[in-house]
């Protein structure tokens, strides 16, 4: 028999990693060899269980997974990193892929998909969820129109921190949490951000903030 695929959870929600050990665990090719609860967690993991997957989620406490994803390839390259997340918009599967994740899958697929995109990368391929594929695909032959440069808009150090925040996928609880404020704070400066930057959604302020280099 081949040597079992060596799987290693990131994630910061205990029943979502109790299940996801039950169900990796039950199949004859894999085994968990870890948990970790945060970014910071997963590099302590990574040089101590040398797995062969790593399974992230992005929004995380403390370093998110785009940040995690980085500093582990700069650990190991051979680590295939797979992107198990509820965000579906382009901007985060863009980072994902720049970062050096091989794989993008939604936490909505189903656990047939789960399993084909975990071989996947530890086969070293590229495997991406169908409906990120199709959005990536249709970015490349339909782009946008790009709008003009908004870097001279004069954002706050604090509303700055606010921006990167929000576009990595924090909630407004873990970002007061991390600049130690409160969340109607956090609420103030994220609306001052989308005034001054004339967004409106959340995908369009990671559009923004990837376009001025912020992230």
């Amino acid at each position: 028999m081949s040597e079992k695929t060596r799987v290693l959870l990131v994630d910061d929600h205990t029943i979502l990693r109790t299940g996801l050990r039950m169900f990796f665990d039950s199949q004859e090719d894999m085994v968990v060899v870890g948990e970790a609860v945060s970014g910071e967690d997963a590099l302590e993991k990574v040089q101590k269980l040398q797995p062969d997957v790593v399974i992230l989620d992005i929004s995380m406490s403390g370093m998110n997974g785009i940040e995690a994803i980085a500093r582990i390839k700069q650990l190991t390259s051979d680590v295939g990193i797979l992107m198990l997340t509820m965000h579906e918009a382009e901007e985060y599967l863009q980072q994902a892929m720049q970062a050096g994740a091989s794989g993008y899958v939604l936490k909505k697929a189903a656990d047939s998909e789960l399993l084909e995109a975990v071989r996947a990368v530890a086969r070293k391929e590229i495997f991406l969820h169908p409906e990120m594929a199709s959005m990536l695909i249709q970015s490349i032959y339909h782009p946008e129109t790009r709008e003009g440069s908004k870097k001279g808009i004069n954002l706050t150090a604090r509303e700055t921190d606010v921006l990167k925040l929000v576009t990595l996928g924090h909630t407004n609880k873990e970002i007061g949490e991390q600049l130690a404020v409160s969340i109607k704070t956090v609420e103030t400066h994220k609306a001052r951000v989308m005034e001054k930057t004339g967004c409106e959604r959340r995908s369009e302020l990671v559009r923004y903030a990837m376009q001025e280099g912020y992230i």
